[in-house]
């Protein structure tokens, strides 16, 4: 006797006369990992799947981004539509919802635009207090309504704060030495707008210029309202960040301290409670940000689980009922797939793994392919067994358990490959996922093979008559006489696949491998809404970052250097990508009209190094400076921020490198400059197709296992090499569905192949096992077929549309990838079902040989 059957005869006696210490081990362990279960997180940001390009190379990079130019709390940005937003009363309603978040304890600081300090000249005005710009410092979250950095945004208005250091100051000696020095290099720079030196300009700043919020109390006036209105248009770099161009957007940003998870939980039902009390009801609001985001999407993850999970059981439970119409048959995978679950479920909390937007399909899933293994263990079972005394139950459960325990062991080790295969992912999500979900598939064979057979052993077994006329009935008949039926056609059958299977190839070349950061959500979902609202009105979500940086101290002060990078930022003006661009020029310029009180300079160049360094040094005096977000006090480091559209992958991928043509035409002469790029529109673009390609070298590494495994266990190379073909043609033909539906391949889709293969090739299994088996006896190809037809095709049928009206149930989810992911996999499996029973059987006619049977030795 074999080793193997020496192991299934152990195994085979271990459930069916040790059942009782088998079930209560079974739920002691499952009670033992459910008391772990609420100490399980929850982790929605959407980030870890949506940007995925990483690497030690672009990790340093992103570090050194935020060493150089600071990095960015979250915000919630609350945006206010209206005919016009600065009108009295809508202005009103503005300061309302500034003054109400103000008090929140979650609420760091309020920026609106009526609590902004807006620096403007105001001529004859007094002296006035300090004001503060830093109302706006960190808000790059705020735009990042569902992108996953918190990279640009609206901190470069602090530029327009550069000057407080001399509203308090004395042109004739109250400025300190450095400001002072500044002061005089900027006015000699320019002695043309400057005829009069310092002795002019000093006075007419200490008197003209205010720092201060505009509305004073919490009534705005119809005199602060035009004030308000005045100052933003004369402030360029207001527009687009907290207002629009045309006065009908306005936004409110609520920057927010380090908040745990219940915290900002609290948090965010208070923000939702907040807009919804009756003085607020009369303006249109649209709420984004990451927080909020985050919030929506774990209320989304809870609200799925409570719909799916019932959804999925009752699903299945229908189709056993129809299926078996034994009670027994019917529980007994429920109850399996709920010790696999509480497990699983139970390990993530004991290692630290949360659930997320995309493990948050592991219990359906669980559920789902725990049912159809058990099904064929079930089916197995009925087949076996003839009379209701222990004895013969116990026989049967022996004869079972060595019968179908390679098999399904084989069904689980394939899906869990499959699944498994995503760990070369670059996504630290996809790598959990796969891990995880993998590691649940092989519990659940543990359970499937040891409880369930342990419990059918103890159950009174359906009656002789309904056993009798199942073996005998309409399927068990049809399914016979359509595998003798296509062994005779046999020629036919493999030349009509093969000419569907090039066709479908040829029309699956036609996919489009592409990515929008829109994609992930439904066109009525608040989110996406407010983030075309952003697009349109404002910057945008999509933030792209080009750091430059010069071995030359003040490399950057030099105006040559200013005007280069306003040549490659007036490019990209042009593109259609682009919404705008930003860098420390604007920030310069426009502290210089602000300065100079001649809104001119804005289209200048700057005359000099000595002007630049002067402006440089003013904007200094305050801490930190609002300049050292764009240009390192050095001059060495610089930062270019372009917002684009959500113009997919393969667009932004193209302007990318475009960019890069124009950058190096540009600068490539300069040796002394190295450029590198971050932000969610470069990595959730580039790493886009580094990742795709990852994923489809997973679905390879996936083929060959699987072809391994079986080769091993079947003894048989012949016969793993037969496996592939039935499997990888419903792959392609879900390929050409993906055209037709046109549903592009991206990190969201590509993961369905890897776990589509592991599933699909279960039934191939089932059919290869019965088929050996059936070898065995000594009987012909031919009659093998039919015979393994017959006792494995209802069973595969089962588990086949078990399996797609289970994912089907994933179609009802709150995120599109996971509606994608359910309905790619469900036509994935109906593939593989008709090639299984259709192309299958004639291949294995074919080029099948014994069975491997001599190869075997048993």
């Amino acid at each position: 006797m074999s080793r193997r059957q020496q192991t299934l005869n152990w195994l085979a006696k271990l459930v069916t006369e040790r059942r009782k210490r088998v079930v209560w081990v079974s739920v002691l362990l499952t009670l033992a990992f459910a008391t772990q279960i609420p100490k399980l997180t929850a982790d929605p940001a959407p980030e870890s799947l949506l940007s995925s390009f990483e690497g030690e190379e672009y990790a340093l990079i992103q570090q050194r981004f935020q060493e150089w130019f600071g990095k960015r709390r979250e915000a919630v940005l609350i945006l206010v539509e209206a005919e016009d937003v600065l009108s009295r009363d809508t202005l009103q309603q503005i300061h309302d919802l500034s003054l109400y978040f103000a008090d929140k304890p979650w609420v760091d600081r309020v920026a609106g635009i009526t609590t902004l300090s807006i620096p403007r000249r105001v001529k004859g005005a007094p002296d006035d207090e300090d004001g503060d710009l830093d109302d706006l410092d960190d808000l790059d979250g705020l735009e990042e309504v569902g992108g996953p950095e918190d990279e640009g945004g609206l901190d470069d208005l602090d530029s327009l704060d550069d000057l407080d250091s001399l509203d308090e100051a004395d042109a004739q000696g109250d400025l300190e030495d450095d400001a002072f020095n500044a002061l005089l290099d900027i006015i000699e720079s320019d002695p043309e707008r400057f005829p009069d030196g310092i002795a002019k300009v000093g006075p007419a700043l200490s008197a003209e210029l205010r720092t201060d919020p505009i509305v004073e109390g919490t009534e705005v006036t119809e005199e602060e309202a035009a004030e308000l209105a005045s100052a933003i248009a004369g402030n360029p770099l207001l527009v687009g960040r907290l207002i629009d161009e045309d006065h009908t957007v306005a936004g409110i940003a609520l920057q927010l301290p380090e908040l745990g998870p219940r915290e900002m939980r609290k948090a965010m039902d208070e923000l939702r409670a907040g807009l919804e009390l009756p003085e607020f009801q009369d303006i249109q609001l649209h709420v984004g940000g990451l927080p909020y985001l985050r919030s929506v999407i774990v209320s989304k993850m809870r609200a799925d689980n409570l719909r799916l999970i019932p959804l999925t059981l009752v699903v299945c439970l229908a189709l056993l009922m129809l299926s078996f119409r034994w009670v027994p048959g019917v529980l007994l995978p429920f109850g399996a797939v709920a010790i696999t679950t509480l497990v699983t479920l139970g390990g993530m909390a004991l290692v630290g793994e949360p659930m997320n937007i995309l493990n948050n399909v592991i219990p359906p899933l669980l559920i789902i392919i725990g049912i159809s293994d058990a099904t064929h263990l079930i089916q197995r079972y009925r087949d076996e067994v003839s009379d209701d005394d222990d004895a013969d139950r116990r026989a049967a459960g022996r004869r079972t358990v060595r019968a179908i325990a390679v098999a399904c062991m084989l069904t689980s080790a394939t899906t869990a490959v499959g699944l498994a295969s995503l760990v070369v992912s670059k996504t630290v999500m996809l790598r959990h996922f796969g891990l995880t979900a993998g590691l649940g598939v092989m519990v659940s064979y543990v359970v499937i093979i040891t409880f369930v057979p342990a419990i059918l052993t103890w159950v009174t077994p359906p009656k002789r008559e309904e056993m009798r006329r199942e073996r005998t009935s309409m399927f068990t008949t049809v399914t016979s006489s359509l595998v003798a039926k296509l062994l005779r056609w046999r020629w036919a059958v493999l030349g009509a696949t093969a000419v569907f299977t090039v066709g479908a190839g040829y029309v699956a070349s036609q996919i489009t491998v592409d990515h929008a950061l829109l994609d992930q959500f439904d066109e009525t979902d608040p989110v996406y809404t407010t983030t075309l609202l952003i697009e349109e009105k404002l910057a945008g979500v999509r933030p792209l970052e080009v750091v430059l940086v010069s071995t030359e101290e003040y490399h950057f002060m030099n105006p040559e250097m200013v005007q280069t990078i306003q040549r490659i930022r007036n490019w990209a003006a042009l593109r259609p990508e682009i919404i705008r661009t930003l860098s420390y020029g604007d920030m310069l310029r426009e502290s210089y009209a602000l300065l100079a009180d001649d809104p001119s300079v804005r289209s200048e160049n700057f005359k000099s190094s000595k002007q630049i360094k002067g402006l440089v040094t003013m904007m200094s005096q305050r801490k930190p400076s609002p300049l050292s977000d764009w240009l390192t006090e050095d001059g060495k480091k610089a930062r270019i921020q372009f917002k684009l559209r959500d113009v997919g992958a393969q667009a932004t991928m193209r302007f990318l490198d475009d960019l890069d043509e124009v950058i190096e035409a540009e600068i490539g002469d300069d040796n002394t400059v190295k450029v590198s790029f971050t932000g969610d529109a470069y990595t959730g673009s580039r790493g886009q197709a580094a990742v795709v390609n990852d994923l489809l070298g997973s679905l390879l590494i996936a083929v060959v296992v699987i072809f391994l495994l079986l080769a091993f266990f079947f003894r048989s190379i012949r016969l793993g090499l037969l496996s592939i073909p039935p499997n990888l043609i419903p792959l392609v033909a879900t390929m050409a569905y993906m055209v037709w539906r046109e549903i592009p391949l991206n990190v969201s889709t590509v993961i369905i192949f890897s776990i589509s293969l592991g599933l699909a090739v279960n039934g191939t299994i089932h059919v290869l096992a019965r088929f050996r088996e059936e070898m065995h006896t000594g009987i012909g190809r031919e009659a093998a077929l039919v015979r393994a037809a017959r006792g494995t095709g209802r069973a595969i049928v089962i588990s086949c549309i078990t399996l797609m009206a289970g994912f089907s149930v994933l179609l009802l989810s709150s995120f599109v990838p996971v509606r994608n992911f359910g309905e790619l996999i469900a036509v994935t499996i109906g593939g593989c079902l008709v090639a299984t029973l259709i192309v299958l059987p004639p291949l294995l006619r074919v080029a099948g040989g014994s069975g491997g049977v001599r190869a075997s030795g048993d």
